[in-house]
């Protein structure tokens, strides 16, 4: 447990009828709350929550983050205190990104550990793992802010932390086969990025480990597996021209490709294993 956390107060916000977005959060170290002090856990962690929208990274992601994060492992946090994290933070995916595009990133990677503890003590009920779901997968598909990590910025990597979320959700057994198919139409869509974007921050090791989750969650056949990778591949045509929107392309599925191969790798049943692992390596192949 750490000695110290991130404690966050907002200026002026519901005084002077701010937007949570438009409030400015101003944090600071302090001393954690006694162990036996639950009410202090709970209003010391709800405080926190817009530091995930501060400019410094020390405080946004070495902070507030891995603060809240290492609290719900700990499970320090009571449902009720989840809940209202979760309400806040799915607000923040339906606002406006702020002005440097961190506040979201961070908000739907912290939604991504509210979802690993619903999948071990569950506090969601149904209608809300299902809004997860949609607001997780929409997010995911819309994402065009394809920043990482910029030395002084810190880490955005909206990609990466969605399909965290998508891996979380999925390995969830309440959720459905129709909610397990809606992620992994999510996360297909950004395997190839768009705007010409090459992936450079382990974006594509993510999405492959939230696709393999889904896929042996879903029982994937072999045939179904062969025409998921041929629509994930089908933009780049063999005699399209030898340009940087090709070759963009081809490195971001190379960079699915390879750790989703180590993934296959892995996977007890060998008919299965077998079955995928010749199909992955029959679009390697063909990327040259």
């Amino acid at each position: 447990m750490r000695r110290s956390l991130i404690a966050c107060s907002i200026l002026l916000a519901q005084a002077a009828g701010l937007a949570y977005a438009d409030a400015l959060p101003v944090c600071q170290l302090q001393q954690a709350p006694a162990p036996e002090d639950t009410a202090a856990w709970q209003s010391r962690a709800l405080a926190m929550l817009p530091c995930l929208a501060h400019p410094d990274p020390a405080l946004r992601d070495d902070g507030a983050f891995e603060t809240l994060a290492a609290w719900m492992r700990d499970k320090r946090l009571t449902p009720a205190t989840l809940q209202a994290m979760r309400s806040q933070l799915v607000a923040v995916l339906h606002a406006p990104p702020d002005a440097a595009g961190v506040h979201q990133p961070f908000a739907i990677l912290l939604l991504a550990e509210l979802a690993r503890v619903d999948r071990e003590q569950p506090y969601l009920s149904p209608a809300q793992r299902a809004e997860l779901v949609t607001v997780g997968s929409t997010w995911l598909e819309q994402v065009r802010d394809y920043r990482g990590l910029i030395d002084g910025q810190g880490w955005r990597h909206g990609v990466a932390h969605a399909a965290d979320l998508a891996l979380q959700l999925g390995l969830n057994p309440a959720l459905t086969t129709e909610q397990r198919q809606r992620l992994l139409t999510a996360v297909s869509s950004q395997v190839l990025a768009d705007h010409r974007h090459s992936y450079r921050f382990g974006e594509g090791q993510r999405l492959a480990r939230a696709a393999l989750s889904l896929h042996l969650r879903l029982g994937t056949s072999a045939a179904d597996w062969q025409a998921w990778l041929e629509r994930i591949a089908a933009p780049i045509g063999a005699t399209d021209p030898w340009n940087e929107l090709r070759l963009t392309r081809m490195h971001n599925l190379r960079e699915f490709l390879w750790p989703l191969m180590a993934g296959v790798l892995q996977v007890q049943d060998a008919a299965r294993r077998e079955a995928w692992l010749g199909a992955v390596q029959g679009v390697l192949r063909r990327l040259g």
